[in-house]
């Protein structure tokens, strides 16, 4: 079933680490399996920047990497080549941050520049990340309209929301409680 005005997607190494086959019984490896598997059946695509073709590279399951194979066979893989940085917002976004957090934020940066670069959209499992870059959206207007997804989180229905064209629902943003 391919929606009519598909999206270009980032997927975090986090769901392709914990999918699983169809061997995969945990709620986890199934959320993120099927998520995998809708994208694909509705016709949306990825990209893909070096950084997080290095992390899939290191982090993806038997199961993701094969979904990885189907989707460059049908045309749904956006390749970046070169630099995403994006100094300015980095840069910013530490300025909002706790200052234990920047590590580990820096290091996901990745999802944001890739995001930018594409339809905004971010899936991810990792809430912690999530929460620091909601609390920088209060303060850099960029982020705001960012839609960060999880699905292994039941309440999101991101099966759903895929076969409904991945809308930017107002509270899937990364600024939704921004006044």
């Amino acid at each position: 079933m391919t929606v009519k005005n598909p999206k270009c997607l980032v997927i975090d190494a986090s769901i392709a680490r914990a999918s699983g086959g169809i061997e995969a019984f945990d709620p986890i490896p199934q959320m993120c399996r099927d998520f995998l598997q809708e994208t694909l059946k509705c016709g949306h695509s990825i990209i893909i920047t070096d950084g997080l073709f290095r992390e899939w590279t290191k982090h993806s399951s038997k199961f993701a990497w094969n979904w990885y194979i189907q989707m460059q066979r049908k045309g749904k893989i956006k390749r970046h080549i070169g630099s995403t940085e994006y100094e300015e917002l980095r840069q910013a976004i530490i300025q909002f941050i706790e200052q234990n957090a920047i590590t580990n934020v820096l290091k996901d940066m990745l999802l944001l520049e890739a995001a930018l670069l594409a339809d905004k959209i971010v899936a991810s499992r990792d809430e912690r990340i999530k929460g620091h870059f909601s609390r920088a959206a209060r303060g850099i207007e960029e982020l705001r309209p960012i839609v960060w997804v999880n699905p292994t989180i039941q309440d999101e229905e991101c099966i759903i929301w895929l076969r409904e064209n991945a809308q930017a629902d107002a509270y899937r943003l990364l600024g939704y409680l921004v006044q």
